[in-house]
């Protein structure tokens, strides 16, 4: 049954819905080492072409997402076209939330905090309810609702928060849980869009809270998320923006 309590499959006329169709891999976006700016543009991966952030032109653009999550993204898309429904909402709620641990970190580290201060809140702020519900807000000024709502994707909280539940119902078998616990087909067609919509949404937040930011600092030389010195940032003439 779908959430209003209609037939899975069928629209409130018993129309069919057509199937969710994930995408076949996930997104090839590139990485400014500068700024940290992430472009789904190919020719971005030339380092020869200047950032649209900070105009940088020096080091290694990288591929994202990194390789362990591409690997892990192409294993979660096989498991749903087996109709491995449980293993694939597993999986996928899990790199969900990697995925918001990497753009915290992104954010932590572009406001000055070292690896090991990133390391120590991250683990004492572990569930991901608070992560997104308190150290978001704390480190952005702004409510994930709000800053995912201004992106264009209002509901995606919401679905996320249903999926969470439904998994962790599944999981921790409790029966005062009033979410149903099966992880079906429905379940799994809901954790495949939010990781296709997840992409976006995350390389837009990191572009408005990571690369804005560093491409208006003034760290000469830079020195990119991953570490790396990567050159001096571009002069500005005066009362450039």
């Amino acid at each position: 049954m779908t959430a209003a309590g209609e037939p899975w499959g069928y629209t409130r006329h018993m129309e069919p819905i057509p199937p969710y169709e994930p995408a076949a891999e996930a997104p090839e976006y590139w990485e400014c080492p500068g700024c940290g700016f992430l472009s789904l543009d190919p020719t971005f991966a030339d380092a020869t072409s200047a950032c649209p952030k900070c105009a940088n032109v020096a080091g290694e653009r990288r591929r994202f997402p990194p390789e362990g999550q591409r690997r892990l993204d192409a294993r979660i898309r096989a498991y749903y076209r087996e109709r491995e429904w449980e293993i694939a909402v597993i999986l996928a709620a899990a790199l969900l939330e990697a995925l918001l641990e990497d753009t915290l970190d992104r954010i932590m580290a572009t406001r000055g905090a070292d690896v090991a201060m990133r390391s120590t809140l991250l683990d004492t702020v572990r569930a991901v309810g608070q992560r997104i519900s308190r150290l978001f807000p704390d480190l952005t000024g702004a409510e994930f609702e709000d800053a995912a709502a201004k992106l264009g994707f209002r509901d995606f909280p919401k679905r996320w928060r249903q999926l969470r539940a439904t998994r962790n119902a599944f999981i921790h078998d409790t029966p005062y849980r009033e979410e149903a616990a099966a992880l079906d087909e429905e379940a799994a067609a809901s954790a495949m869009r939010l990781l296709d919509e997840a992409y976006r949404l995350f390389v837009l937040l990191n572009n408005d809270y990571v690369a804005d930011s560093r491409a208006h600092a003034s760290d000469i030389p830079r020195i990119s998320l991953h570490g790396e010195t990567v050159g001096e940032a571009p002069v500005r003439e005066a009362g450039e923006q």
